[in-house]
């Protein structure tokens, strides 16, 4: 088993769902059915469906369409849902073995007919293929990356061994690895050899689930608002570091166990209404067409979103840990210069004097926490919580969680990271708890800021109680 920061939370919310089941009928029926149409609209969406939320909801579960809806897509979202009924139905009979012919069947499932596709051919040219369903590939199927590099897959020749290797790996490890890191690490080695010419990565997410469910998880649902820091996970493994994105799998399946667990207490799972998710997903659709770079405007709104709707939620939950500690306390940074008090200056962008509240600020256009943004340019901003001197432990432990932007001319990157010492040794030990890179246009949704609330607060208590 991987050592993880987040395996031990998993483990605890499913021993808590554990205690729930099973769970009423009507429960059971409305987590299914909240799961049923993450799981099949993201999936999707992650690879171009332009079905919306909405769209999804309406066609899964009243078999209507509307707006203007390629016929393509509504197949391919319907057959979508046929496959997922599938792998339920399947990780449920314990005499059928998951099988090559198995996921061969997925991928007729849901590309539904075969058709020609554009393609970029072995030197790197446009070209187009056919794309034969439920067989395996018979010609390269690389990638040309945002760099221009080719991102090279298993050959044609090589696909049916390596396919075969990976259903013995899977046979060998089923019973020794966490089902959350086998799920994962199935997933990853399917992308690998991304054996079909099409449909690799809807095949891949429902195959990591039919190992889920199959070891009596719920669903892991990879939201299309991060897909960027999904790919980005999924690189980093190229590069060796597959425990990256064996976390971010966990992470995602932190955000299951806990929906679960709150469907069988009863508990309201829309954590949005329809209208408000709606309205989110309509903003990300329409509103963030053409490329954004880094400007004085973009990277105050940056900022303030960030602070707003991330770091201020992050914060009220943080607080309520204050009475286990001795002290706590709040800094910030920028460009790694901490950030003083400054005089009050009325402006015409006195709203944002709200920004770090224990701090004053001096406010005029464009400029946040006493800097000129139209004069200074600002590379890293840092929101930093200090809880010192857990009272419950036996020596002292002091904690700092460390939510960290950085702002580069096309992107940025946030890195949330909890750290702790002891008197003891004095050897600062550090955690990534949340890790994304996104295109400026890209804002986070707000399941997605639960989610990251939900990992640091179960990560203090893991710790408090650790510490006692």
């Amino acid at each position: 088993m991987y050592k993880t920061a987040t395996i031990d939370i998993v483990n605890a919310l499913k021993t808590e769902l554990n205690k729930k089941l099973p769970m009423k009928a009507e429960y059971e029926k409305r987590l299914k059915k909240k799961l049923r149409l993450e799981f099949n609209y993201n999936s999707n969406h992650i690879e171009g469906n332009t079905l919306t939320y909405r769209q999804t909801q309406l066609l899964l579960f009243y078999d209507k369409s509307s707006g203007n809806v390629p016929i393509s897509d509504i197949e391919e979202m319907k057959a979508h849902d046929i496959a997922l009924s599938q792998i339920e139905e399947m990780a449920k009979d314990e005499e059928r073995p998951l099988s090559e012919l198995f996921i061969k069947e997925l991928n007729k499932l849901i590309l539904v007919k075969s058709f020609w596709k554009d393609a970029i051919s072995y030197d790197g040219n446009p070209t187009r293929k056919k794309i034969e369903i439920g067989q395996y590939k018979t010609s390269p199927n690389s990638v040309r990356l945002r760099n221009g590099e080719i991102h090279e897959y298993a050959s044609p020749e090589e696909t049916p061994a390596l396919m075969n290797d990976l259903l013995n790996w899977y046979n060998d490890n089923k019973e020794i690895l966490h089902p959350v890191q086998l799920a994962a690490e199935f997933h990853y080695k399917f992308v690998c050899i991304h054996p079909f010419d099409d449909g690799n990565g809807r095949v891949a997410r429902l195959i990591m689930n039919y190992i889920l469910l199959k070891n009596n998880y719920p669903p892991v649902i990879i939201k299309s608002d991060e897909k960027e820091s999904y790919l980005t996970h999924l690189q980093k493994a190229d590069t060796g570091d597959i425990t990256s994105l064996i976390e971010y799998i966990e992470r995602q399946s932190i955000w299951s166990l806990e929906l679960s667990i709150k469907a069988a207490n009863g508990g309201d799972i829309d954590e949005l209404g329809d209208i408000e998710k709606e309205i989110e997903l309509l903003k990300k659709d329409k509103l963030t067409k053409t490329k954004i770079y880094k400007t004085p405007k973009v990277t105050y709104e940056l900022i303030n979103h960030i602070n707003d709707d991330l770091w201020t939620p992050i914060s009220k939950v943080l607080n309520k840990f204050d009475d286990f500690f001795a002290e706590s306390s709040n800094e910030n940074y920028l460009n790694n210069i901490k950030i003083e008090k400054t005089k009050i200056i009325p402006g015409p962008l006195m709203g944002t004097a709200h920004l770090f509240s224990d701090r004053k600020v001096t406010v005029k256009k464009y400029e946040i926490f006493g800097h000129d943004l139209e004069e200074n340019d600002v590379n890293n901003l840092q929101w930093k919580k200090k809880m010192l001197s857990l009272k419950s432990a036996s020596k002292k432990i002091d904690y700092e969680i460390l939510c960290s932007l950085d702002l580069n001319d096309s992107n940025y990157k946030l890195l949330i990271t909890e750290s702790n010492t002891n008197s003891d040794s004095y050897i600062k030990n550090s955690t990534t708890l949340f890790e994304i890179e996104n295109e400026y246009k890209t804002l986070f949704m707000s399941d997605t800021v639960n989610s990251i609330i939900r990992i640091i607060s179960n990560y203090m208590i893991k710790e408090i109680k650790g510490g006692e």
